[in-house]
């Protein structure tokens, strides 16, 4: 025998009304109707989303006039710093052009060897020319007018240095000027 089966009878859910809007809100009152303010618990999230939102907004606000301001400082570091460095360049080369004279070997043609005031060395620079150009501002520092075993070298990371001996000289046939 078979047995029987019965089956409660299926109902279909009825649909709820459903209080989401199917339509964007057109006027502020509109908004306004969906949420109870009078609701404690609601006015309270609604504060306090407000509040965190202007706190962010103005912590971004402070955020960035502190880093425009921390960049133009940088700015004006650097700005400074290079001017340094291109005055420091204009001494040396203005320094540089006072000596008469250069030579590798212990003799300059046509000049005669007065004194000699000392040995200078450079520090390393980028190039041989600069390196020159800074032995002779430290010579002439040092009173001389001419330099005399002057030679350059190149160092193992591709920085030049140069050296020589600082002399005080004078032209063949020109009287040494007495110092007072």
């Amino acid at each position: 025998m078979l047995a029987q089966v019965t089956t409660a009878p299926t109902t279909t859910p009825t649909s709820a009304p459903t209080s989401w809007p199917t339509s964007l809100p057109t006027s502020v009152n509109e908004v306004m109707d969906r949420f109870n303010l009078a609701d404690p618990t609601t006015r309270l999230i609604v504060i306090a989303a407000a509040v965190i939102l202007f706190l962010l907004l103005a912590m971004k606000i402070i955020a960035r006039r502190r880093q425009v301001a921390a960049a133009a400082r940088h700015r004006a570091d650097l700005h400074q710093a290079f001017e340094g460095v291109r005055l420091q360049q204009e001494e040396v080369k203005r320094l540089a052009d006072q000596i008469a004279a250069t030579s590798s070997t212990g003799r300059i043609a046509g000049f005669a060897i007065v004194r000699q005031v000392e040995t200078v060395f450079s520090e390393p620079k980028v190039s041989s020319v600069s390196a020159v150009d800074l032995v002779k501002a430290l010579a002439v520092q040092k009173g001389a007018n001419a330099l005399i075993n002057l030679e350059t070298r190149q160092l193992p990371g591709g920085k030049w240095v140069a050296s020589g001996d600082a002399v005080v000289v004078k032209l063949y046939g020109q009287r040494e000027q007495k110092q007072s």
